[in-house]
């Protein structure tokens, strides 16, 4: 059993805590003991100067870098983004906020809720910690298309995603992202993202269970088909195996009086877990952004994405260790020259089956998947 990210992050904070405090405890009394200090300290104050150090210093390094952020903009003659003001101190209350929307309400119900002035832009500044938004069109263009190489993901984001996604295109900056977008980029061309077999084939099973599930009376989760949907379509495109799980059925109101006994195949069953799993997966990722720096702190007794990503590699694993067989069997019968193109995409071919190309590292393969 390892170490969960909670257990790390209190050990990690105690020591920057603590280990400083003691040292300059241990030094005033030194200092008062040899005489240097010409009066002798009590003990409550250097206990009490120990205990305060750190909140100071962090104190004034919040301060130098308001200042600092003021003096950079009115430098480059930008403004800094508005802050939202809260209630309590380190805006604790629109974390709580936040949190609360996101758990009752829709995703977005959050930003509407403090992106409906007349600003578009806004810096909630939770924990002391800036966390801009933006609603603005130029802005988002800027940031992922015009200017994408001055916008990083950074160290904390990396941290909460890696996880569930690895290092891979989505996780990655400078020139690790170049290199994950180097090998994925061929398999992304206009060719074959606009082949839309694929996809109506799949439009189609939705149709026929939307028509289905109206027909008997019960409402329907568009939100879970679209997921389904999205799965399928998504898990035959890039890995040329299709998880079903439209055809595993769609789950019925909590509320339904009436829930009709479906039995259910072991390939259903497994499409279920599976889709249950990747979402699981993508909801405590999104979690631990919102809840900002201190998300471990929420995972102090179990890393949250563990147990769902345990059952999406047992998925994705075998595809994987299948398409390098393939690789190495091409290579024992002389179809070296084959495989060695690399940048070219063989009609047919899935993501899997160009990655293994150009890598056979499974690390560099489970992250691009």
């Amino acid at each position: 059993m390892g170490v969960t990210p909670g257990v790390a992050f209190i050990a990690q904070h105690l020591l920057k805590l603590c280990v400083p405090s003691v040292l300059f405890g241990f030094t005033l009394k030194s200092l008062s003991n040899h005489g240097v200090i010409i009066y002798t300290l009590p003990v409550w104050v250097v206990v009490s100067g120990s205990v305060l150090l750190m909140p100071t210093i962090s104190f004034f390094r919040i301060v130098y870098k308001d200042f600092d952020n003021r003096r950079q903009a009115a430098k480059l003659g930008a403004r800094l983004a508005p802050t939202v003001p809260g209630k309590c101190i380190g805006n604790v209350d629109i974390l709580a906020n936040t949190r609360r929307l996101w758990e009752t309400g829709y995703p977005a119900d959050w930003g509407i809720a403090y992106l409906a002035g007349s600003d578009p832009v806004i810096n909630m500044r939770m924990l002391w910690s800036d966390t801009i938004f933006t609603a603005w069109p130029e802005h988002i263009k800027l940031i992922l298309a015009t200017d994408f190489n001055n916008y990083e993901k950074g160290e904390r984001f990396q941290q909460s995603m890696s996880s569930v996604l690895g290092m891979g295109v989505f996780n990655a900056d400078g020139d690790m992202w170049k290199f994950h977008r180097s090998m994925t980029r061929p398999f992304f061309t206009r060719d074959r993202i606009s082949d839309f077999d694929l996809f109506d084939r799949h439009a189609s099973t939705v149709f026929a269970v939307i028509k289905e599930r109206m027909c008997s009376g019960h409402a329907i989760d568009f939100q879970d088909l679209m997921s389904r949907f999205t799965l399928d379509s998504a898990s035959e495109f890039l890995f040329g195996h299709c998880v079903d799980s439209l055809a595993a059925g769609v789950p019925y109101p909590y509320n339904a009086s009436y829930k009709p006994v479906e039995s259910v195949t072991p390939q259903a069953a497994r499409a279920n877990q599976f889709a249950a799993a990747f979402s699981e997966a993508q909801e405590a990722i999104s979690s631990r952004e919102r809840f900002g720096w201190i998300w471990p702190l929420a995972e102090i007794f179990e890393d949250k994405t563990k147990k769902p990503m345990a059952i999406v590699r047992a998925y994705l694993d075998p595809i994987i260790q299948d398409a390098m067989a393939k690789k190495a069997a091409a290579h024992t019968s002389g179809s070296e020259e084959k495989a060695a193109e690399a940048a070219h995409v063989e009609e047919g071919e899935t993501l899997i089956d160009h990655l293994v190309n150009l890598s056979s590292d499974p690390a560099i393969l489970r992250d691009e998947t």
